[in-house]
């Protein structure tokens, strides 16, 4: 860059356009390549101001302090002296295994006064019904009690009789649920129970199973062949007075040709 006055502004003709001022005169620059980025034309801005805040001043050095409220002493003594050893204001305490069982109307099955029995059915046409009976069956056993299981699909007499305890009540479609000789309810009745942590009330005091124990007779299943007619419900007869042999109806088994295992039932 450099001045072009002495050279170019010799002759006021040589620039009509400007020579009628005597400024330019003395301000003109000529202009090269490595000065096009350095020259700055505009003029510079303000710089930005820093919005104002509110918050405290900060500590430099000591010179601030901060008046901080004197801090309140808390005797927790005192908060924990109205309650009991065993309480919690944020535990909702389960009510008394007396209280509890009174909510349940007294329907007692046969032989049902201090155990678990369940109605259900191992058939699988019905789906939502045959898993109802699996969820039932494992939040009870999941507690470690017996259930004396009472499959309707496999015996008539069971069917017969789940019909005659819910006699003027709901259809008798398992699964149904009888503790203590009072009726619990079926799937939706007992599974709510067990969302609310009262199952382990409702079973306390009955029997437990022992770890990994299977019934001996019947494998668990509950059920045995006929020992007279082996399954085929029919047993041979033979007639004094006629001196022959007649087919007849065993009488000792159901109509599936099965007996009810006596050492888990």
């Amino acid at each position: 860059m450099g001045c072009v006055t002495s050279t170019l502004l010799n002759r006021d003709e040589d620039f009509p356009q400007i020579g009628a001022s005597a400024a330019f005169s003395h301000h003109i620059v000529s202009l090269t390549s490595t000065t096009y980025g350095l020259l700055t034309l505009d003029p510079t801005p303000p710089p930005p101001q820093a919005p104002a805040s509110n918050s405290p001043p900060r500590r430099d050095g000591g010179s601030l302090r901060y008046n901080h409220p004197p801090l309140e002493t808390i005797n927790s003594w005192d908060l924990m002296s109205g309650l009991d050893e065993n309480e919690s204001p944020n535990i909702k305490q389960p009510p008394s295994l007396d209280y509890f069982l009174e909510g349940f109307e007294l329907i007692c099955p046969p032989k049902g006064e201090n155990r678990v029995v369940m109605y259900s059915t191992s058939l699988r046409g019905v789906r939502k019904t045959f898993e109802d009976c699996n969820a039932v069956r494992s939040a009870i056993q999941g507690l470690g009690v017996a259930i004396c299981e009472r499959d309707i699909s496999m015996d008539r007499g069971f069917r017969d009789e789940l019909r005659e305890l819910m006699k003027g009540k709901e259809a008798a479609i398992p699964p149904r649920v009888f503790v203590k000789g009072r009726y619990v309810g079926g799937a939706e009745e007992v599974m709510k129970i067990a969302e609310e942590g009262y199952i382990g009330k409702l079973v306390e005091g009955l029997p437990k199973l022992k770890g990994g124990w299977v019934c001996e007779g019947c494998g668990g299943v509950g059920f045995l062949p006929c020992f007279r007619c082996h399954g085929s419900c029919k047993v041979v007869v033979t007639v004094k007075k006629k001196k022959k042999s007649v087919t007849v109806r065993c009488s000792g088994c159901n109509e599936n040709g099965l007996v009810i295992c006596h050492i888990c039932s």
